[in-house]
């Protein structure tokens, strides 16, 4: 039996990139898939696109970096579905800014969105979990690379300290959810997902002025899906996807 038949996801960033290829292939495996982003039109233009595929997409307008969308949304969802099985948290951005002559409200945007609202998030889903007695989903993070070099602004892209700062937050937030699941004897998945170069609307500008092999938004989706559909017995804790010859 196929692991995912008659599951419920959540994909936070659903409207391009990564989170929109998840998306597609989620929903066309048969999926009810929510997706939050802040920008509705997006939505909207995705939610056509998605028309007559097998699973069902609900789009919902969602900006991660205000506490009461954040809770709207949970709200939304525990009302008209209950509970969902799976949750990629796929939102991020990455603003140009500068250690020493940038400020602050770059840095406060930045953990806002990738680090607080996707841990808001977070906790409201293991919270409808809980109260479903649902004991066997799955908590995927996208992260970055980055968080697995010694020094992650000694990279081959550009990376604000604020982007490189969250992201190995969140490394570290992710690997204290997996333990404290584990010490609370829960079968749920907390999987983390580290890409390397992938093209997108954050990257697209550089990549055309600095042309290099990169990951297209369907690869990461595909190393997400494996990840979804391992038997209940295994966890791929940590799954690093770069483009060939990334250094």
């Amino acid at each position: 039996m196929n692991p995912l038949t008659n599951k419920i996801a959540l994909i936070t960033g659903a409207s391009a990139g990564i989170g929109k290829a998840i998306t597609e292939e989620l929903v066309s495996k048969g999926l009810k898939v929510i997706g939050l982003d802040q920008d509705l039109n997006k939505l909207k233009l995705l939610a056509e696109e998605l028309k007559g595929k097998s699973g069902k997409f609900y789009p919902l307008q969602c900006d991660l970096s205000l506490q009461n969308e954040n809770e709207s949304a949970l709200e939304w969802i525990g009302k008209n579905l209950g509970a969902v099985d799976i949750l990629i948290n796929n939102a991020g951005i990455s603003l140009d800014s500068s250690s020493i002559t940038g400020g602050i409200e770059e840095l406060k945007k930045t953990l806002d969105i990738n680090v607080l609202g996707l841990t808001c998030i977070t906790k409201g889903i293991l919270q409808m979990m809980k109260n479903k007695g649902l004991d066997n989903g799955a908590i995927i993070n996208i992260n970055d690379a980055i968080t697995w070099k010694g020094l992650p602004l000694a990279s081959d892209r550009p990376l604000s300290p604020a982007y490189a700062s969250s992201k190995s937050a969140l490394a570290t937030l992710t690997e204290c959810l997996r333990l404290e699941l584990a010490q609370n004897e829960s079968n749920i998945k907390v999987i983390n997902i580290s890409p390397g170069l992938v093209e997108s609307e954050m990257t697209q500008q550089w990549l055309t002025e600095n042309p290099r092999l990169a990951l297209k938004p369907k690869d990461v989706a595909d190393a997400i899906l494996f990840a979804l559909q391992t038997p209940e017995n295994v966890l791929i804790k940590e799954l690093i996807i770069t483009p060939i010859r990334e250094m």
